[in-house]
């Protein structure tokens, strides 16, 4: 659900200081020419990521940028063991490991505004930079509750108040949902963390049988437009479009599930140099806010300013206080532990 590209005009003189002095000048292209490879997950979201950053970089940097569709891990690990690397720039989570790992170049911080990120609600990692904010929001059809829709998480559990079916997403060990759960019954967030996955599911029995499982993010939408599901946890910028087609569909922002893609480089770009270059450019706070021009994802970087048509309707301009603040979930653990949650709520479902 990604992409983008963007870019302000500014002389060659003043592009080739900024990325000199540091990589915190609103450009990371530098004149110079040459070739770039990006791969993103392709649809509608690299076309935005595409007009927000890699088109602007192109044109003012003199760097072809060549896209590239769609984007997998073991595409990586393929063309870095074969020592045959075509991308330059990928995009992707923090779940492929972004601290030590050996198919990824280390991020140049000469290059790219790293300190930008030191305050922001995602950390930049060795080998990974944040490249925007979209998040998993409790959606729910607009016609089965009137005035009085769910507000958070703790509304998802409370059938009694809010009867019928709930879509929850099957195939990544309930993410967010089993915080939300904790939380539910009482558990502080700072204390959230190693996650106690059987008392969790313990808490989602009462309302097992109200569970519809997808495990496609365009289910979520369809059913909750249709009304098979009541509510459901899809994500936000599939939501607004929902919305915007006539679907009978919106979603509260309370306690909603932050989540940030990421951009690193193969080990062993061809065009490293370029690479760097486009993620400073894509990373810059004046740059960065660009993408909700085309697409209701937030900026990444905590110092760039949302603009345009989305910017209303981004994760990141809806981050409520106390209970309702945005749940973000610890990838460390996530990273550690995400094959033994699936197999545990795989095993409860079934059970």
């Amino acid at each position: 659900m990604k992409v983008s590209r963007t870019l302000r005009a500014v002389t060659t003189l003043a592009l080739a200081l900024a990325v000199t002095a540091c990589g915190g000048g609103d450009d990371g292209g530098a004149s110079g020419g040459g070739t770039v490879t990006f791969a993103g997950y392709g649809g509608t979201g690299q076309e935005a990521l595409a007009k927000a950053w890699l088109d602007p970089f192109a044109g003012q940097s003199g760097v072809r940028v060549v896209q590239d569709n769609p984007v997998t891990y073991a595409k990586i690990h393929q063309m870095v063991d074969a020592r045959n690397v075509t991308w330059d720039v990928a995009q992707g989570g923090v779940d492929f490991g972004l601290e030590d790992n050996p198919r990824l170049e280390d991020i140049d911080c000469s290059v790219v505004a790293c300190d930008d990120y030191a305050d922001g609600p995602f950390k930049i990692y060795k080998q990974g930079v944040p490249l925007f904010v979209f998040s998993i929001v409790l959606a729910y059809n607009t016609d089965k509750f009137g005035a009085s829709p769910p507000r958070n998480y703790a509304d998802f559990f409370d059938t009694a108040k809010y009867p019928g079916k709930r879509a929850i997403d099957g195939t990544a060990g309930f993410q967010g949902i089993l915080e939300a759960a904790l939380m539910a019954d009482g558990v502080a967030r700072d204390e959230l963390y190693p996650l106690d996955v059987g008392r969790a599911l313990k808490l989602l029995e009462p309302i097992k049988d109200d569970l519809i499982v997808f495990k496609d993010a365009g289910e979520c939408i369809n059913l909750i437009s249709s009304g098979e599901a009541v509510m459901g946890n899809c994500y936000n910028g599939r939501v607004k479009l929902a919305k915007d087609e006539g679907r009978p569909i919106d979603n509260a922002w309370g306690q909603q599930i932050y989540l940030c893609d990421y951009l690193f480089v193969p080990k062993g770009a061809p065009n490293k140099a370029n690479a760097m270059k486009l993620i400073a450019h894509i990373a810059a706070a004046a740059n960065n806010g660009k993408i909700t021009q085309f697409i209701p994802y937030g900026p990444a970087n905590p110092k760039a300013t949302a603009s345009g048509e989305y910017a209303a309707d981004a994760p990141t301009a809806h981050v409520l206080k106390g209970e309702d603040a945005p749940i973000i979930m610890d990838s460390a653990w996530w990273n550690a532990n995400m094959e033994k949650a699936i197999e545990q709520t795989t095993a409860w479902l079934a059970g």
